[in-house]
C-alpha cells in the first residue's frame, strides 16, 4: 500500500478574470475560480521603472541554461537561418505605468537576423511545481510574422499557453489560440478566439497538475484538457516576441515587405497560484 497525495482541481467554468480594456497601473487580474488570493505565490504588474531582476532575466532559458547559439552574450536566440528571424535584446524590454512592453524592430546588427526582439523568463528565480498561471496581454498584429508567446520550460517538457501567428484554416491569424504540450509527442491544438487578439487585452490561463493534467483557458473559458504525457517537474514562466521568416510559411505567418518596422507585445499582469492539496488517500 502506498500513500498518494491527491490534488483537487477546480474544473468548473472559470469566471472572467478581468475586463479586457485598458493598460497597467496595478493588478488587473482576479483569482481564477476555485483559487483565492492566499494561494498567490507570484505576481508582477510591471509598473516599476525597470524589469524586476528578482523575478526575471531578459533571455530564454531551459534546463540546459540560457539559449545562446550564434549570437554573443548577453543576447540569445533560437536559431539563425531557421524559422525565427529574431535575436533577443534586453534593450527591447520596457516596463512602466502601462505594464510590460516587448518590442520587435528591424535590425541587421547580427548576421543571419533581420529583427531584434525581447524575451524574459524566470530561470533561476522562480518555478512552480503545480499551480495556475495566468497572463493578461494584448498581442501585436501577427498577420505578417509576429510570434508572441507565453510558455513554460525546465519541467521536463514544454507547455505553450499561447503562441500567436499560427495558421488555422480560414480563421484570421489574429484570432488563433494556439496551445501545446511538447513532451513525448508534439501535441499542439488551435482554436478560434472569436475576437481580434491584437485589438484589446485578454487573459490566458494554464492549470498544471504534475503527472495528472494540464488545462488551458482563455478569458475564463476552458478550451482544452491534456491528461497524457503530463510532466512532473517544476516549470518556469517565459514571455517573448519572435518574428518568423519564410521558413515558417505554410504553418505560421512570415515577415515580408508589409510587416511594420515595429511590433509590440503588451502585458499588464502575470500571476501564479499554487494548487490546494486537500487530502491523501491510501491505494
Amino acid at each position: 500500500m502506498k500513500s498518494i497525495s491527491k490534488y483537487i482541481c477546480f474544473t468548473a467554468l472559470m469566471i472572467v478574470t478581468c475586463c479586457t480594456s485598458g493598460g497597467g497601473g496595478g493588478s488587473s487580474l482576479l483569482p481564477p475560480a476555485g483559487y483565492t488570493t492566499s494561494q498567490l505565490i507570484f505576481e508582477d504588474t510591471f509598473t516599476g521603472h525597470s524589469l524586476d531582476s528578482t523575478k526575471w532575466i531578459p533571455a530564454i532559458a531551459d534546463q540546459n541554461g540560457i539559449w545562446q547559439q550564434s549570437v554573443p552574450s548577453p543576447y540569445s536566440a533560437v536559431n539563425a537561418g531557421g524559422f525565427n528571424a529574431e535575436y533577443f535584446d534586453p534593450a527591447q524590454i520596457s516596463t512602466g505605468p502601462s505594464g510590460l512592453k516587448i518590442v520587435a524592430t528591424r535590425s541587421n546588427r547580427f548576421a543571419g537576423y533581420t529583427w531584434k526582439s525581447g524575451a524574459i523568463c524566470t530561470h533561476g528565480k522562480f518555478t512552480f511545481a503545480g499551480g495556475y498561471a495566468q497572463i493578461r496581454m494584448k498581442q501585436p498584429d501577427v498577420s505578417t510574422g509576429g510570434w508572441p508567446g507565453f510558455w513554460h520550460l525546465e519541467g521536463g517538457a514544454e507547455i505553450d499557453t499561447q503562441e500567436g501567428g499560427f495558421l488555422n484554416g480560414s480563421v484570421s491569424s489574429n484570432g488563433v489560440l494556439a496551445n501545446a504540450l511538447l513532451a513525448a509527442t508534439n501535441e499542439q491544438r488551435f482554436f478560434d478566439a472569436g475576437v481580434d487578439l491584437s485589438a484589446d487585452y485578454h487573459v490566458w490561463g494554464m492549470e498544471y497538475i504534475p503527472g495528472v493534467s494540464i488545462k488551458f483557458y482563455f478569458d475564463g473559458v476552458l478550451k482544452r484538457t491534456v491528461t497524457t504525457n503530463v510532466p512532473t517537474d517544476a516549470m518556469t514562466l517565459l514571455i517573448n516576441l519572435s518574428i518568423a521568416n519564410s521558413s515558417a510559411s505554410g504553418w505560421h505567418t512570415a515577415y515580408d515587405s508589409s510587416t511594420p518596422a515595429t511590433l509590440e507585445l503588451e502585458v499588464t499582469d502575470v500571476q501564479v497560484y499554487h494548487l490546494r492539496m486537500t487530502d491523501s488517500i491510501e491505494g
